[in-house]
């Protein structure tokens, strides 16, 4: 990626073009098949993960994307309660908010399910980010439930103004 600036010059105007630092990376996963969860789990569930280094950028803002298939089966009640941590040498913190899947199937379905995340304001480091199911998830009624496809894509930009 580039941008350019705008530099005066006593007899002409040039455009001067500027490189800006750009990282991807990208990771796939799942869960499941899930049994019946009712109480509190004892521990989160990971469903997919990816790292980006971004310790040479100046300002690094991430921009994560999740996609996975939520295949649910007849009869399900489920509420799925997923959460993103960051982590770094200095150890794992949750970031962003609770993003919740939350259906009654009367019959044999797949959903897609996505969200994304803007986690801005970073240091130059390496991250591995976690999304994961919290441990307040609930699925009833029908044990079976799978995520497949999960797929947790990172996209760092050098904010460079």
């Amino acid at each position: 990626m580039a941008y350019y600036s705008r530099e005066e010059q006593p007899e002409s105007r040039s455009w001067k073009r500027e490189s800006q630092k750009v990282a991807l990376n990208a990771s796939t996963g799942g869960a499941g098949p899930l049994p019946i969860i009712t109480t509190l789990l004892a521990d989160p569930i990971n469903v997919v993960s990816t790292g980006i280094d971004v310790s040479d950028f100046r300002r690094p803002n991430i921009l994560l994307t999740f996609t996975g298939i939520v295949n649910l089966p007849l009869g399900i009640s489920v509420t799925l309660n997923f959460q993103i941590f960051r982590s770094t040498d200095d150890g794992a913190a949750p970031v962003g908010s609770t993003y919740t899947f939350s259906t009654l199937v009367n019959v044999l379905e797949s959903e897609a399910f996505s969200f994304q995340f803007f986690d801005t304001n970073l240091e130059p480091n390496n991250y591995t980010y976690t999304v994961q199911l919290n441990t307040n998830s609930i699925i009833d009624i029908t044990p079976g439930l799978t995520i497949t496809n999960a797929t947790l894509s990172a996209l760092a930009v050098d904010q460079q103004i």
